[in-house]
């Protein structure tokens, strides 16, 4: 799912100065917030109930060295505020595409699960590999950011895929959230007051531009999933190497 060298590369400055436009505003409407300790706690997660809601999303996975740095510093948050939901290693991923927003009620676009892997199946099988440049962090008031940095491949295999989920009936579901457009890991959500909010605060601070390192994107995979990509529930239906031949892992 990755090159074997994790290293930095700069990607084009524009696509870069967008990028990084969209994730200060984010940190600067809501570092104020985090330090306050006023966040926005995830009701399912609050709640300690399974979540219902399941999906089935493109997905690219960080490289091994990039997981590694944000384990480290995950650990270093959760040394501060354990209460919190950090993701697992194998959790940690980029949204390509979500082909339906995760529902409680799937059955009926699973249903048509061999239709939307077809859609993915033709788009992909034309795809170049791309880069992720993984550097600092960004927050919301309800969750923290890994931010990531690729030039517009990622964003041209987004819009292929939504014409194509549109073009065959597919694409009902697509964007009701929001449309997609950044490269970035989300590594935790809040689920519980912050205890130590202004030290919690400082360490985002310290790792607001630290250099994460960098993925080439060879390979894809198509999971279902719930809202949190729980390596528990997560079925991977098939992996795509970009670029070659792509082969079907069967479903566990």
């Amino acid at each position: 799912m990755m090159s074997q060298h994790d290293s930095t590369r700069a990607v084009p400055s524009g696509d870069h100065r967008r990028l990084q436009a969209h994730y200060d505003r984010l940190w600067s409407g809501a570092i104020g917030r985090i330090r306050a300790g006023d966040i926005e706690a995830d009701p399912v997660l609050a709640a300690g109930r399974p979540d219902r809601r399941r999906g089935l999303t493109v997905i690219a996975r960080p490289g091994p060295e990039v997981r590694r740095r944000v384990a480290a510093f995950l650990g270093r948050l959760r040394a501060v505020e354990p209460n919190q939901h950090y993701y697992a290693r194998m959790e940690l991923h980029v949204t390509v595409l979500s082909l339906f927003t995760a529902t409680v009620a799937p059955a009926r676009f699973f249903a048509r699960t061999g239709e939307y892997a077809d859609v993915v199946d033709s788009v992909l099988e034309k795809a170049a590999p791309f880069r992720i440049e993984f550097v600092g962090v960004t927050v919301s008031p309800g969750a923290i950011l890994i931010q990531g940095f690729c030039d517009e491949t990622l964003n041209r295999l987004r819009d292929a895929l939504r014409g194509e989920l549109r073009s065959r009936g597919l694409g009902e579901a697509l964007d009701e959230r929001y449309r997609l457009e950044t490269a970035h890991l989300t590594v935790v959500r809040f689920q519980a007051r912050l205890r130590e909010s202004e030290r919690f605060a400082a360490e985002l601070e310290r790792a607001r531009a630290f250099p994460f390192g960098a993925t080439d994107m060879n390979t894809l995979s198509l999971v279902r999933n719930d809202w949190y990509m729980t390596r528990q529930i997560q079925e991977t239906v098939k992996c795509y190497r970009l670029g070659g031949p792509f082969s079907e892992v069967s479903r566990r």
